[in-house]
């Protein structure tokens, strides 16, 4: 197997490779043994002018998008002296060059394959957070009944029947593609009965999700939120959303404690009355 075909394998299950091709044929976009960075691609963002790693006639290069036919799904592959390789799939188109020799090349993060981001399992010293589905509504219908629970955030608990049809729309995901619905019941170890929720907004392309979390009344001045909500926040970090934020009620002083355990501080920001707490270094206006 020669060396793209090895690089080609490699992009092709995902992962995103660094490697130095021989040859002339892209020079002076890349000359011979420079160093390339190339991630798994999005062949529908590829535009002419991109360097793509891809298969054309059974043959692997890592050469131009010279032109785009989006209506039949495929490019054409040229080098960069006038060689047409020729027109291939969407589907043989495997790579795209982000870097070279380091140097981001202008876009090409934009058009990198986004693996679809979906909630482990976590587990906590006393709670075991499982993926939020429509059959937890039954039990969660009465974690959540107390009216208590929305003092600070208005509105009244859903029935049973409302709240399995919200649990419906949060377990098929957000209709945005750019954003993400993660979202956990948390099971208490040992009596393993439900006691709340957590939940994180992720917006994957800025590296940001915002947290909530709700913890059922005769379960609260535990330490449940706070246990729940840091583990979400590390499992963020190994995805690199390393900047979080939270709306908190002003007076909610037990919900900012638990914002507070995860690292985040106050602003002056406020959004429907509630205050933005944030990791630092995330700027005041930037959304989740």
């Amino acid at each position: 197997m020669g060396m793209l075909e090895a690089q080609a394998d490699r992009v092709g299950r995902g992962e995103t490779v660094e490697f130095r091709p021989t040859g002339g044929s892209m020079t002076p976009l890349v000359h011979s043994r420079q160093k390339v960075r190339v991630a798994p691609a999005d062949p529908a963002l590829v535009e002419v002018g991109d360097i793509v790693l891809a298969r054309v006639a059974g043959t692997v290069h890592l050469h131009l998008v010279s032109a785009v036919d989006a209506p039949r799904r495929r490019v054409q592959i040229s080098n960069n002296h006038g060689r047409v390789n020729g027109w291939t799939g969407h589907d043989r188109v495997l790579g795209i060059c982000v870097a070279v020799e380091d140097v981001p090349r202008p876009g090409a993060a934009a058009k990198v394959r986004r693996t679809p981001v979906r909630p482990a399992a976590l587990a906590t010293a006393r709670l075991d957070l499982l993926p939020l589905l429509p059959e937890h509504a039954d039990e969660m219908s009465t974690v959540l009944a107390d009216p208590a629970l929305h003092a600070f955030t208005g509105g009244a608990p859903l029935s049973r029947e409302a709240l399995r049809a919200r649990y419906e729309r949060l377990a098929a995901g957000s209709p945005d593609p750019a954003v993400v619905w993660a979202n956990w019941v948390l099971r208490l170890r040992g009596p393993g009965r439900l006691v709340g929720t957590v939940q994180a907004t992720i917006v994957p392309d800025d590296g940001l999700a915002e947290l909530a979390w709700v913890v059922g009344v005769p379960w609260q001045g535990n330490g449940f939120a706070s246990e729940a909500a840091r583990a979400p926040a590390a499992w963020l970090e190994g995805l690199q959303v390393g900047r979080l934020v939270a709306h908190v009620h002003p007076d909610h002083a037990a919900s900012a404690a638990v914002a507070r355990a995860c690292g985040l501080r106050p602003t002056g920001h406020r959004r429907d009355g509630e205050v933005r707490w944030q990791s630092p270094g995330v700027r005041a206006g930037a959304h989740a």
